[in-house]
């Protein structure tokens, strides 16, 4: 249904009506099975997914092999491999999830390594941008700030089918989580810090003709500067972090970083690309947790001439 997308034609509508209905009739049922099975059914997709697309599952073990200079083959077939079905897990964990944060279900599902330090940042007034990446299940950590009486705010970036975004934003508000819309969203994100919400960062996908490089799994990575820009902007500081499951089972452990704050006297280009190079370095320590749980799938590594271009390390002509 991706391919009609892109027009705005009777048929293109059309395709895109029939997506909804798919994407609603999946829901329903996944819905109507219980728990176990439908974590199970999620992982088969995944499986399944796997080997229908054996180019973004070879891609998958290319970057692996890199990443994991030491890792014997097989290891790196398996955690590709298992990469997909983690991704199919966590989608019908999504859908099998309680959507109100209320009673102790959630305390089940998601604990926090480090809850007393998160509460102290959560409480200080300041707000805090939170920066994670694909990795886990980085959307059920919601209920948690909303179950504590924090406002959490994420950038909300929309597909060309209005109605799946409209259904994904109230899912996302009836769990606690607050969005605002791609266009002219640093703004926004600054009023809301300053308010002492928690903003939600994910900075793993490429960023193609922005950012800055930095080093990741030992080579070079073009990277977002947004999170570090925010914080030097308003104060408030970087909290790296996951949301990593334990195991197969629908249960999940919130890892926290080292509290990046910013030194607003230092001269700013140096304080960003520093905040970048260490939460990035944190986003890395959480993927060597759990490697199977990260999207692998992704070219993350590519940069396009833009990209270096922006950089400042283009290649001379």
């Amino acid at each position: 249904m991706k391919l009609f997308r892109k027009g705005d034609g009777p048929l293109d509508r059309l395709g895109r009506g029939l997506e909804l209905q798919a994407i609603r009739l999946l829901l329903l049922a996944v819905h109507a099975l219980p728990e176990r099975l439908a974590l199970g059914a999620g992982r088969t997709a995944g499986r399944a997914a796997a080997m229908a697309l054996p180019r973004y599952r070879h891609r998958a073990e290319e970057q692996l092999r890199l990443a994991f200079p030491g890792k014997p083959e097989s290891w790196i077939e398996k955690t590709a491999v298992a990469c997909f079905e983690h991704f199919g897990q966590a989608a019908a964990e999504m859908i099998k999830g309680p959507r109100s944060s209320q009673g102790n279900r959630w305390e089940k599902i998601v604990r926090v390594k480090e809850e007393a330090r998160l509460l102290e940042v959560v409480n200080s007034g300041k707000g805090a941008i939170l920066a994670s990446g694909h990795i886990g299940n980085w959307e059920l950590a919601a209920q948690w700030f909303f179950k504590h009486g924090a406002k959490l705010v994420s950038i909300a970036h929309g597909s060309r089918n209005r109605g799946i975004d409209e259904m994904m934003l109230r899912e996302r508000r009836a769990r606690g989580h607050s969005t605002v819309d791609v266009d002219g969203a640093f703004r926004n994100l600054v009023r809301e810090l300053r308010g002492g919400a928690m903003v939600a960062v994910l900075t793993d996908r490429n960023p193609r003709d922005q950012g800055m490089i930095v080093p990741f799994f030992g080579r070079d990575i073009l990277t977002v500067t947004s999170p570090a820009l925010l914080s030097h902007m308003t104060g408030s500081p970087i909290l790296p972090w996951a949301c990593i499951r334990d195991g197969r089972a629908f249960r999940y452990t919130v890892h926290l970083g080292d509290l990046l704050v910013p030194d607003r006297k230092a001269p700013r280009d140096a304080e960003v690309a520093r905040l970048t190079r260490e939460s990035t370095a944190w986003l890395e320590r959480f993927i060597r947790m759990a490697p199977e749980q990260w999207q692998w799938m992704h070219r993350r590594w590519k940069i396009t001439p833009g990209g270096l271009k922006r950089a400042g390390i283009a290649k001379p002509t």
